[in-house]
């Protein structure tokens, strides 16, 4: 029996600061690899969302406003779509980290993984912190602004009755029309 028949895992001096690592493509260390190449490279750490402070939703593009709580799944899949360059990596875990809710602050640890040189995977987790930036959805836009209006309908009517008023606010409330109204105001016969 010779020596070349035991199975012994083949160790290399890593090219960069000399510990004994197994056999890898890349002759480098696991610390060393990290400090060499930078994944998260391409992917910003700093972005905004907006929020309406009227009805509370959050935007998301291109014209689409979304009710989400904070620290929900909703809300970070709003944020991770803002994301650029997260195509090029794989994504393995995204969280929030606890941020005051009065901070205008949301933070999300996302854990990313990517090949670098031949056959070696590198996972890495970092942090991006997004500014909450207040702002007017359209729709409340339009009822903080007083007197403006897309249209105005005047309905009158000289009978005793109201049957024609009662049959026109069923018909408003059937059809969910009351969240689109901003005012409605009744006059003297009409």
């Amino acid at each position: 029996m010779s020596i070349f028949d035991q199975s012994t895992p083949a160790t290399m001096l890593c090219c960069l600061c000399g510990t004994a690592i197994p056999s890898n493509p890349a002759s480098m260390c696991v610390n060393c690899i990290q400090t060499q190449v930078d994944i998260t490279e391409g992917i910003p750490k700093q972005l905004t969302v907006q929020w309406c402070k009227g009805c509370e939703r959050y935007f998301q593009p291109p014209n689409a406003w979304i009710f989400a709580e904070l620290e929900s799944r909703q809300l970070l899949a709003i944020c991770l779509k803002r994301v650029r360059g997260l195509n090029k990596v794989k994504l393995v875990d995204a969280s929030f980290v606890w941020t005051e809710p009065h901070s205008k602050r949301l933070k999300v640890k996302l854990t990313i993984q990517k090949e670098v040189f031949s056959s070696t995977i590198i996972q890495q987790s970092f942090v991006i912190e997004y500014v909450v930036q207040n702002l007017f959805c359209p729709d409340c836009q339009r009822t903080e602004a007083k007197l403006t209006w897309r249209a105005v309908a005047q309905v009158r009517q000289k009978i005793d009755h109201k049957r024609t008023f009662l049959w026109l606010e069923q018909m408003i409330l059937k059809h969910n029309m009351q969240q689109y109204c901003v005012n409605i105001s009744e006059k003297p016969d009409g």
